[in-house]
């Protein structure tokens, strides 16, 4: 059995988005999703985990970045590997509350 939801993203347009109250960006979260999982699979784990009903659920894949590092040996370059990240849209007057255990 495969994880669905990987953990929650808290960048800043995450943060934002999470707290934005108006009509078309209604309280959105952002998750890391495992690559595999659907938009149905998506919403359902949101459902199941925080007791939720889920109105819309956005994905996009992010490719790989190759970030140079310049050192005194010279420059080392690494690779961040690629991932898929949900957006999850609430129903009106749902919030979840991810912010309270960190």
């Amino acid at each position: 059995m495969r994880q669905i939801l990987i953990k929650p993203l808290f960048t800043e347009k995450a943060v934002a988005l999470s707290k934005r109250k108006t009509a078309q960006e209604a309280y959105t979260y952002v998750f890391k999703v495992h690559r595999d999982a659907t938009k149905p699979e998506i919403a359902a784990e949101v459902e199941r985990l925080y007791g939720v009903p889920v109105a819309e659920v956005r994905t996009a894949i992010l490719p790989a970045r190759i970030r140079p590092r310049y050192t005194r040996k010279g420059i080392q370059v690494s690779r961040t590997p690629s991932y898929k990240k949900a957006y999850v849209k609430l129903k009106p007057g749902h919030t979840i509350n991810l912010y309270e255990n960190l």
